[in-house]
């Protein structure tokens, strides 16, 4: 097993498959949809998803670029660590299995005008990110497009001195994501990466969910399901349960807590950020 699956929280079972993709139709309300207004949709050919789970962006980002852009014989490939959450068919779209530290196969070695990546932050120490995106950036062809959505979890320590109903989960997690050493603000992390290798015509555009109305009740949802996932496996992984009956236990008082505090219509405060830019020519 390798790092990055040790460090992943979450489960590739069926259950996991149905909470991402109704999370991505959340996520492409939250950041404006599938492909960032900074990526220029002219020419583009090929279209790689990296870390793409279910495949789900990539049907998406197919139906916008038949729409704006219509070109025929565009070519779509979604990579991931696993293939257990993979549809069991995926007309137009080629899925296989690669590790995002690991050589790509030459035959995608600068083949693509536009390579997305989402929600990489639970699999890799915040110091691996650099390595992740020069990997990345090998598929990609000579001014092609980068896309990564991150999300950023540095605002919520200020809620851990706030209303003790959220404080629980968001202490909790926060340790989770320091002792795994993973980034507080990946998108933040990304950035400075992005420059440090020379992407030009960089861009980050953070989005909040707190305090979008319109957003309220699904971003309650997504937490919800998202914290109430976790937590149990969280709570193991930071000496906080010797056991996964006594996390689970644990976990239920937590969950207790937090329906209460969105039943108030609050939200935890996380954000998202979409991190673009483009390989030079």
């Amino acid at each position: 097993m390798t790092e990055t699956q040790e460090m992943y929280p979450l489960g590739r079972d069926e259950a996991e498959s149905r909470r991402l993709n109704e999370q991505h139709k959340f996520l492409l309300d939250v950041v404006d949809g599938a492909i960032d207004r900074n990526v220029p949709l002219d020419n583009v050919s090929a279209v790689a998803d990296v870390a793409t789970g279910t495949g789900v962006w990539l049907w998406d980002a197919k139906h916008v670029l038949e729409q704006k852009a219509d070109q025929s014989g565009r070519y779509y490939h979604g990579f991931d660590i696993s293939d257990a959450q993979f549809p069991p068919a995926a007309q137009g779209i080629k899925l296989s299995v690669q590790d995002v530290f690991q050589p790509f196969p030459a035959e995608f070695l600068n083949r693509f005008d536009f390579v997305h990546v989402r929600l990489m932050v639970t699999a890799f120490p915040e110091s691996k990110f650099q390595e992740a995106v020069e990997n990345v950036l090998t598929i990609l062809k000579p001014g092609g497009y980068l896309q990564w959505v991150e999300i950023d979890f540095s605002h919520i320590e200020a809620q851990t001195d706030g209303d003790p109903r959220v404080a629980s989960s968001a202490r909790h997690w926060l340790k989770f994501v320091d002792v795994n050493q993973m980034s507080r603000c990946a998108p933040g992390a990304l950035f400075k990466a992005y420059q440090n290798l020379g992407l030009q015509n960089t861009s980050n555009n953070s989005f909040l969910i707190r305090g979008r109305p319109e957003l309220k009740e699904r971003a309650q949802a997504w937490q919800m399901e998202f914290f109430a996932t976790i937590m149990p496996r969280v709570l193991l992984r930071i000496g906080e349960a010797a056991n996964m009956d006594e996390a689970a236990e644990k976990a239920a008082v937590i969950k207790k807590d937090l329906q209460s505090f969105f039943a108030d219509g609050e939200v935890v405060d996380t954000r998202f950020g979409t991190v673009v830019g483009q390989k030079p020519a």
